[in-house]
């Protein structure tokens, strides 16, 4: 049973800061078991252990985090019948494979647990041995039963129609693979307490997402990125984060209007934009979208994009405050950035800038100093030779001088920021703006 404490607790090294946080690490660290192991102390446990003891209740919670099905068809009748009864009262998540549904279902019912009521997190793996593409419905049907107040669902395994009824009470569900338009209508029907759904489909089929308002509770959303209806997500009054994914190449796809739409219909309530153009095979023409017209709009976040040259440039709301670029190719970086008296916070990472000859970061200086600004602007850049180049020029009493219009830092390469999924258009909804912004005069920026 030593298999499960605690390692003993390292000795402070007071030489150097690093190795101090080292031996915190290590002492703080327990490992996890084997599969064999486990089998192995469960055994003894169940042997000569009291039910009560709490080695039991760390058994469970190694349990929880690997697929004990095996061990349970491995472990003698006798065994099983004390198992099980601490199963239902102390599990709380459950991890196994499709194909494995049934097997721990009749376990169950055979060592008289009919349900396992404490569980509210169950992950579903393909199965390994063979495909579960028809079964797949039926099983599901027994986890419901099986787990009446399952709440989070999390499948990576093929899922057919008819979707069971017996899954009401889920909040939030998670289908790692593509599902038909079927699958998604009886979703919609049989699971209205949900509050997150992410969904997947890279066929050519688009989905249809009209019956989406059946899940009127919903808040975090993920769609294929070619949907039919998609005024019907507009009307998700609760909704707070929507992403549209395509994790393949995009060419041919006319994806703009989708995109237009919902912006269109929540242009008072986006807070936050966050675009990858990994799978764009034509240059991003910004002015599209018409961001100006979305007057709650606080962030803009472009990661891999090639922004179109071009002839007047994308106009930003008065409400955005950060704008933020990663990856991304501009052939013509001044003219995005022209008119941002509002801005607050300017990011460029690993870009590629191709400049008109023009320093970059004193043009950037300049204009902030003719603009009615509100505040200074903060510039943070990393992987740019060329504004390093021109920063490295600037002295530290001229960068002090100029700080009250532009603070210029550059950040390591490895430094947290934000990091956009491949292939994704993510939006962030916040309460309805639908009046003027008030001037706070007490300060000196504008409150939304």
């Amino acid at each position: 049973m030593s298999l499960l404490k605690i390692p003993k607790r390292v000795a402070k090294n007071r030489t150097s800061n690093a190795s101090a946080k080292a031996a915190v690490a290590e002492s703080t660290q327990q490992e996890m078991p084997t599969l064999t192991q486990t089998f192995a102390t469960l055994r003894v446990c169940l042997r000569y252990g009291e039910s009560t003891a709490s080695i039991f209740s760390r058994l469970i919670k190694v349990l929880e985090c690997t697929n004990f099905v095996r061990i349970l068809k491995a472990l003698p009748n006798d065994e099983l019948e004390r198992l099980m009864p601490m199963l239902a009262e102390r599990l709380t998540r459950l991890r196994l494979e499709m194909a494995e549904i049934p097997v721990l279902c009749i376990i169950s019912n055979k060592m008289g647990v009919k349900e396992l009521r404490q569980v509210r997190h169950c992950d579903v793996a393909q199965d390994k041995t063979r495909q579960t593409g028809n079964s797949s419905s039926c099983n599901l049907q027994l986890l419901g039963e099986l787990l009446p107040r399952l709440e989070v669902l999390n499948v990576n395994a093929a899922i057919v129609a008819p979707f069971p009824n017996s899954l009401r009470n889920l909040q939030s569900l998670m289908l790692r693979q593509g599902i038909s338009q079927l699958v998604l209508d009886q979703i919609c029907a049989h699971c209205p307490q949900l509050q997150r759904l992410l969904l997947r489909n890279e066929s050519s089929e688009s989905l249809d997402a009209k019956n989406i308002l059946k899940c009127f509770q919903l808040k975090e959303l993920q769609m294929p990125l070619m949907l039919r209806s998609p005024q019907a997500v507009c009307y998700l009054t609760h909704l707070q984060h929507l992403s549209l994914q395509r994790l393949q190449l995009w060419p041919g796809m006319d994806w703009l209007p989708n995109v237009k739409e919902i912006l269109s219909a929540k242009h008072c309530q986006l807070r936050v934009l966050s675009f990858d153009g990994s799978w764009l095979v034509t240059p991003l023409d910004l002015s599209l979208l018409q961001l100006g017209n979305c007057w709650a709009l606080q962030e803009l976040l472009l990661s891999n994009c090639k922004l179109a040259d071009l002839t007047s440039p994308p106009e930003l709301p008065l409400s955005c405050r950060r704008f933020g670029l990663r990856g991304c190719k501009l052939n013509r970086p001044l003219r995005y950035l022209k008119n941002i008296a509002q801005l607050q916070l300017l990011e460029l990472h690993d870009c590629q800038l191709v400049s008109d000859g023009r320093p970059f970061l004193q043009y950037m200086l300049l204009q902030r100093q003719r603009q009615p600004a509100f505040a200074p602007l903060l510039l943070r850049f990393s992987q740019s030779t060329p504004l390093r180049a021109e920063l490295a020029g600037w002295t530290p009493r001229y960068r002090q001088y100029n700080s009250e219009w532009l603070k210029v830092i550059e950040l390591e390469e490895d430094s947290h920021t934000w990091q956009q999924p491949i292939g994704t258009i993510t939006m962030t909804f916040g309460k309805p703006v639908n009046h003027m912004p008030e001037l706070d005069l007490d300060g000196s920026a504008l409150k939304i």
